[in-house]
């Protein structure tokens, strides 16, 4: 009965995420195409909306009807041909729906198998999510910026005053230390109730009550509720040696790579790097005024460009496909070298800017 419950709130999040998401599985946009080989650059476009009506259709009828393992092999390898043909595909909600999609596939029938590995995939997200926020970067940008002076409106004196500013380490180490407390059996529950009010307050924060921010995310935190509802519900037997050994392939994913993603040596979308802070942010200095772009010019950012007009990507992609950039150099380069040349590199320059420390480079 928890697996039926389990793959149903999956399926209807997923398919409300790619529903508002949706120009981000389709070429119908300004915001660049760029898939992560050469060889599937001119993929034909009516691909991209066949894989995306498939997916939504596949979704819907894995909501609707019973589950039939066939129908969640096609999802499974639909969604994953549909991201390998643009890297801002490579979201994290998208990895993570994937990835439990993955476990229920590989052990249909087996139920306690499919719950213990859910356990430890939340373990592994909000594990590395608190690692990645501990920092500077998470302090100024996110803590400072946007949740006392945007969200909750105090000023910077008192901030100053009352020394508010490193009060904000409370978060990621409150966030790792639910995560590491998740592997107490007898707390699993208890702890999984603290993890749902989290979500509750990144709700209030981001939701249409609080900045309206990156609305895409607000359906993954319902279903991350749901999921933690799911999988806590009754409790479970511990892992056995046996089984870390047919799956270790999942461990090294979840618990290994990520840590290589703290130096930049693994995907920072695909070990939970979320609202950190951290890494540059990309902008598009136009010295002309391409009237493709118009809609996503940016007001302010003359100390980073110094030009008459700019374009910031992050806003770009959330104002017009509904996700974020891949926070990848490799993928920012990529995104510079197609800008270049579609709107002639003699009119804009790329910068990466990072906010903390004020670094400017060009690509």
């Amino acid at each position: 009965m928890q697996i039926g419950y389990l793959i149903k709130a999956i399926a209807f999040f997923w398919l409300i995420a790619k529903i508002l998401s949706y120009k981000t599985w389709v070429t119908e946009r300004v915001y660049p195409v760029i898939p992560p080989l050469e060889i599937l650059k001119n993929i034909p476009d009516f691909l991209h909306y066949f894989l995306f009506v498939f997916s939504v259709l596949l979704l819907v009828i894995t909501l609707f009807f019973r589950r039939k393992q066939v129908l969640l092999i096609v999802l499974f390898l639909s969604e994953l041909l549909s991201c390998s043909l643009d890297t801002v595909r490579w979201q994290p909600w998208e990895y993570m729906y994937l990835c439990f999609l993955l476990i229920i596939i590989i052990n249909d029938n087996r139920p306690k198998n499919i719950l213990l590995l859910s356990h430890l995939f939340l373990v592994s997200i909000y594990f590395f999510s608190g690692l990645h926020k501990v920092g500077r970067d998470f302090l100024s940008e996110v803590w400072l910026n946007m949740v006392l002076v945007d969200f909750l409106g105090i000023s910077m004196d008192v901030i100053l005053k009352y020394k508010l500013f490193f009060i904000g380490l409370i978060i990621p180490f409150v966030e790792i230390a639910l995560a590491l407390l998740l592997l107490v059996p007898k707390l699993r529950k208890k702890v999984s109730y603290f993890l749902i009010l989290m979500h509750l307050s990144i709700l209030i924060f981001i939701g249409p009550f609080g900045l309206q921010y990156n609305t895409v995310i607000w359906p993954w935190n319902l279903a991350m509720i749901c999921i933690l509802l799911i999988v806590y519900a009754e409790p479970f037997e511990p892992a056995k040696t046996k089984m870390f050994t047919y799956h270790l392939y999942w461990l090294i994913l979840w618990f290994v790579l990520p840590f290589f993603s703290l130096s930049g040596g693994w995907y920072q979308y695909l070990s939970f790097n979320l609202y950190s802070g951290k890494g540059d942010k990309m902008y598009i200095c136009i010295s002309g005024n391409p009237r493709e772009l118009r809609p996503f010019l940016d007001a302010g950012t003359h100390n980073i460009c110094k030009t008459e007009y700019s374009v910031n990507l992050h806003n770009w992609a959330l104002k017009e496909i509904k996700s974020v950039p891949v926070p990848e150099i490799e993928i920012y380069e990529k995104i510079a070298v197609y800008l270049k040349h579609k709107y002639s590199a003699g009119n804009l320059k790329i910068m990466l800017y990072n906010h903390r420390t004020q670094k400017r480079t060009e690509l």
